[in-house]
C-alpha cells in the first residue's frame, strides 16, 4: 500500500490539476489520457503488490515486471516535466524527483531478478503520498471516484489509505472511523488502530482544516475504553489544543506576512507543550503549523519568507516523522540550504540536516557515514556557510 500511496498521489494530482494550470487544451487532453493509462496500471498492481501469493506466483512475474517498467517510465516522465505549474509549493517537484529515482531502482532490481528487494523498495518508499495530499487543503477533493479496491481481503484501514491517496477524503475518514470504533481492532494490536487515528488527524487538521471534525476524532479516542494509555494522555492535550482552535477567528483573507507569523506562533505553541522529542502532545499544533507553512509556500514560493518557510517545514516534519512523513524533513532542510545559500539560515538548515543524517546512521546500524554521504554533506556545508570577506 505504501508504494500505491506514492503513485496514486501523483496520478490523481496530475490527472485533475493540469487542466487548470495553463496547459493548452490539446496538451491537457494528452496528459489526461496518459494519466488514465497509468490509472489502469495502478488498478492491475493494486492486489499484486499487497499479496505474497499473487506477487510470487510465476504466472504473474512478467506482467508485474512490465507494470514496474511502466511505473518507472511514468515517474521519470513527470519528473522531467515542469511540475511547478501544478502547485507552487516546492514539495511537489521534490516528491516527483524522489519517485523517479525510487521507481527506476525498483524496476532495475526487478529486471535483475532481485524481486523481493524490488518489492521492498516499493513498500519502503516513505508515505510521501499521503503527506503530499494531506499537507494542506489545496487541490481537489472527490466524494467518490469509480476506482476503488475490489479485493474482499482489503481491511478498512487499507481502504482508508487508498481513499486518502486518491483524494476521496470523506470516504477515507469513514473507513478510519470503522477501525477506531471496532472493539476487535485493539485486540489484534494497537498499531492499526493508532494508524487510523493518525491518518484521520492528517485529513481533519491539514486537509479539512476543520476544528470540529478534529474534535470528533479526539473524542473517539477518549471514549474508547481499551485505547492505549499514552494515546488517551495525548488526546487530553489535543482536546485542549482543539478547543483553543475553535475559539480563533477565521480571517477572510490572509497575507504572506500574516501566514508566516501564524506558522511561527503555532510552532512556538507546539514546542511549549512538547516535553521531549518523541512526545506527541503537540501534534495538533505541529500539524496546523505544517499546513500553514505549505499555504505560505504556495502563496509566495519566492517571497521574502520562502527560505524560512522551508526551515519551518523541516522543523515540523521532523517532529511529525511517525505521521507518514519519514525523512521528509531532510528534503526541506536541503531545499532551505539551496534557497538560503551562504547565510546564517542556510547554515542552520545544514546543521539540522547533518544532525538528522548522522543520527539516522548511528541509530540504525552504527556504521560510519558512507563516502557518498560524506561528500554530499561536504558540498552542502560549503553551500550553506556564510561567505567571510577577507580582510585587506
Amino acid at each position: 500500500m505504501k508504494f500505491l500511496r506514492e503513485f496514486l498521489c501523483l496520478s490523481f494530482l496530475f490527472l485533475f490539476s493540469f487542466p487548470h494550470s495553463g496547459f493548452a487544451a490539446d496538451d491537457a487532453a494528452k496528459w489526461r489520457g496518459k494519466m488514465q493509462g497509468f490509472y489502469k496500471v495502478l488498478g492491475d498492481l493494486l492486489t499484486d503488490i499487497t499479496s505474497d501469493k499473487r506477487f510470487y506466483d510465476p504466472a504473474n512475474k512478467y506482467r508485474i515486471q512490465n507494470e514496474a517498467n511502466k511505473l518507472a517510465a511514468f515517474a521519470h516522465d513527470i519528473n522531467m516535466k515542469n511540475v511547478a505549474v501544478i502547485d507552487q509549493d516546492p514539495t511537489v517537484p521534490l516528491v516527483a524527483e524522489m519517485l523517479g529515482r525510487q521507481t527506476k531502482l525498483a524496476a532495475e532490481e526487478m529486471k535483475n531478478g532481485n524481486r523481493a528487494y524490488a518489492r521492498s523498495i516499493l513498500r519502503a518508499v516513505p508515505g510521501y503520498c499521503i503527506a503530499c495530499h494531506t499537507r494542506n487543503g489545496s487541490g481537489p477533493q472527490f466524494s467518490k471516484l469509480s476506482f476503488e479496491p475490489k479485493d474482499a481481503a482489503f481491511s478498512p484501514l487499507e481502504k482508508g489509505e487508498f481513499f486518502a491517496a486518491s483524494r476521496q477524503y470523506d470516504l477515507a475518514l469513514g473507513e478510519f472511523k470503522k477501525v477506531i470504533e471496532e472493539p476487535q481492532a485493539l485486540k489484534r494490536g494497537s498499531r492499526d488502530w493508532q494508524r487510523a487515528v493518525e491518518e484521520s488527524l492528517l485529513i481533519a487538521v491539514r486537509v479539512k482544516q476543520d476544528a470540529a471534525k478534529t474534535a470528533e476524532i479526539v473524542n473517539l479516542i477518549l471514549n474508547t475504553p481499551n485505547a492505549p494509555g499514552f494515546m488517551k494522555h495525548d488526546a487530553n492535550t489535543w482536546a485542549e489544543s482543539v478547543s483553543n482552535w475553535q475559539k480563533e477567528k477565521v480571517p477572510t483573507q490572509i497575507s504572506e506576512d500574516e501566514l508566516y507569523a501564524k506558522a511561527v506562533k503555532l510552532l512556538s505553541q507546539a514546542r511549549e507543550i512538547q516535553k521531549y522529542p518523541m512526545d506527541r502532545n503537540g501534534d495538533i499544533l505541529y500539524l496546523r503549523a505544517s499546513a500553514t507553512v505549505h499555504d505560505l509556500l504556495q502563496m509566495a514560493p519566492s517571497g521574502p519568507h520562502a527560505a524560512e518557510a522551508l526551515f519551518l517545514a523541516g522543523l515540523t516534519y521532523e517532529v511529525l516523522n511517525p505521521l507518514k512523513t519519514e525523512d521528509m524533513h531532510e528534503v526541506f532542510y536541503e531545499a532551505c540550504i539551496h534557497k538560503a545559500a551562504h547565510s546564517a539560515l542556510g547554515e542552520a538548515c545544514y546543521h539540522k540536516l547533518e544532525q538528522s543524517i548522522v543520527f539516522g546512521y548511528t541509530g540504525s546500524n552504527g556504521m560510519d557515514l558512507s563516502v557518498a554521504t560524506r561528500n554530499r554533506l561536504d558540498e552542502l556545508r560549503a553551500l550553506a556557510e556564510p561567505v567571510v570577506e577577507k580582510q585587506k
